[in-house]
């Protein structure tokens, strides 16, 4: 299995991080989150719009849908008018707001599913089970098993919810939006994430960093991996760890 981070940043724009997505490959394709800037990451990496068929969503926050309806189109464009869409209450009526904006686009099959917390279902050859996480508007983390155990947080607080959905995972990606010493609420700073990741994982990737992490990834990575007693790195945009 290979994980590829398409997007490492947040709302706010920074020249080197796209908005969040983050793709696995397990001879399928499964696509987590369409921030702004995926569907040039996926350019980038060699991918045509054709070959994502399922997009996974863990939130309706912008920076995690903003590429959603362009991915579609450039499917429509390309011959393929179809798309299958994931993700929590709030999916159906996100994506039919926008589809209903562009006439032209009315033709394109949208095929929505809403997913609630404590769910498991099969996704194009992925077995994948969903938590609650902890954030501003309904939002689920993802455990998603195939050859290899990867789980996404999506935006949260640290939470046993997804500490608990991790035990046992190859690889976590998890937020880490702010350095130590902000104030934060619905995302994570590196000393709260590294208290609460107690269990056996192999690896932790940090990612969806503020602007105010600049300069301080690597050392936030540090401090999860001395708390947590588990290897953290930060995540930039193109990395890809085969599992």
């Amino acid at each position: 299995m290979n994980v590829t981070l398409l997007g490492t940043g947040a709302g706010i724009p920074q020249p080197d991080r796209a908005q969040s997505s983050l793709l696995i490959r397990d001879e399928d394709l499964l696509l987590i989150d369409c921030g702004a800037g995926a569907l040039l990451r996926l350019g980038e990496i060699g991918l045509s719009p054709l070959e994502i068929e399922a997009v996974l969503l863990t939130h309706l926050h912008l920076d995690h849908v903003a590429d959603l309806l362009p991915l579609a189109k450039a499917r429509y464009l390309l011959g393929e008018p179809w798309l299958k869409v994931f993700g929590p209450a709030g999916t159906e009526q996100l994506v039919r707001s926008l589809q209903s904006l562009y006439p032209y686009l009315h033709s394109i099959n949208l095929e929505i599913t809403e997913i609630e917390a404590g769910c498991r279902f099969e996704l194009h050859g992925f077995s994948v089970q969903s938590a609650s996480a902890v954030h501003s508007v309904p939002a689920l983390c993802y455990r998603i098993e195939r050859s290899s155990i990867v789980t996404c947080s999506g935006d949260t607080e640290p939470t046993a919810n997804v500490a608990g959905l991790a035990a046992g995972s190859d690889l976590l990606v998890h937020e880490c939006s702010f350095p130590d010493g902000f104030d934060v609420t619905n995302h994570t700073t590196p000393a709260a994430l590294g208290r609460i990741i107690v269990r056996d994982i192999g690896e932790i990737l940090l990612t969806h960093f503020y602007p105010q992490c600049r300069g301080l990834e690597d050392g936030m990575a540090r401090t999860v991996e001395q708390l947590s007693g588990i290897r953290t790195r930060a995540g930039i945009d193109l990395m890809c760890i085969s599992l």
